[in-house]
């Protein structure tokens, strides 16, 4: 049995979802939420609520961002929302503004991803967002230190520096340093080792390619220095990882 197919029997058996809700609702500094199509709640976590003002789940089923928060708030969530549901993109560890009252400085770190029915089709989406603490930022300027991060997301595989992000973010190196380190509890170069070994997992688990291509693709200086930051990161070497997670082709 292949691990895809062992992984989706057990979750078949699943009777719901009350289980993991119980332990996103443990969480006491990420809040979790999931939408429909039409940007409506259909869940969320403990953390969630209390951004909402709400002491039940049952209060903000079926409402959306515009029931909560103020109207540019909302409008800058749903555009989020919107434009994974269209691409199925995710947005990973962007920045924006807590949803709070209008004109709070303060900052959240969040991602989505679209989520899909059995068949495959996007039916509406799921994220997290956790403020960081002590991280603020005038009117306009967690656009562009969330557009630094996106960028390194979005080209990763590019020769990047963090001189070069800084100049996206409009800070001093120095100052975007101090401020990713906050944000993300590392520097902004490991951080992208971390990105492109992840992308260089995925290819690993999903293609049979050479690992000097992954390598490469994913920004990598070469086949060596692949394998000692993917060493690094991930525990063991490409190679091995790879017989870990592609199933041989003889197992039933």
């Amino acid at each position: 049995m292949k691990p895809e197919q062992f992984k989706s029997r057990f979750l078949q058996q699943v009777g719901g979802v009350q289980c993991f809700q119980s332990l996103l609702d443990l969480l006491p500094d990420v809040a979790f939420f999931m939408k429909d199509r039409k940007g409506r709640f259909v869940m969320q976590n403990r953390r969630a609520l209390e951004y909402c003002h709400v002491e039940l789940e049952a209060e903000t089923l079926g409402k959306t961002d515009y029931d909560f928060w103020p109207v540019d708030r909302a409008a800058m969530y749903v555009t989020g929302d919107q434009q994974v549901m269209a691409t199925g993109i995710p947005i990973i560890n962007a920045i924006a503004p807590a949803p709070e009252v209008a004109g709070s400085d303060r900052l959240v770190v969040y991602s989505k991803v679209p989520v899909r029915d059995r068949r495959g089709r996007i039916i509406g989406i799921a994220g997290t967002h956790r403020e960081v603490e002590g991280l603020r930022a005038p009117p306009g300027k967690f656009g562009q230190l969330s557009r630094a991060v996106q960028y390194l997301n979005h080209n990763f595989a590019e020769p990047l520096s963090t001189p070069q992000l800084a100049v996206i973010a409009g800070l001093s190196r120095s100052q975007f340093e101090r401020v990713f380190h906050r944000l993300f509890g590392t520097s902004p170069m490991d951080y992208l080792l971390r990105v492109r070994v992840n992308a260089a997992s995925r290819l690993l688990e999903n293609t049979d390619r050479k690992c000097t291509d992954i390598a490469l693709e994913c920004g990598f200086y070469d086949h060596s220095h692949f394998s000692r930051m993917f060493k690094r990161f991930m525990g063991t070497s490409p190679q091995t990882y790879r017989r870990r997670h592609i199933p041989s082709t003889n197992s039933p």
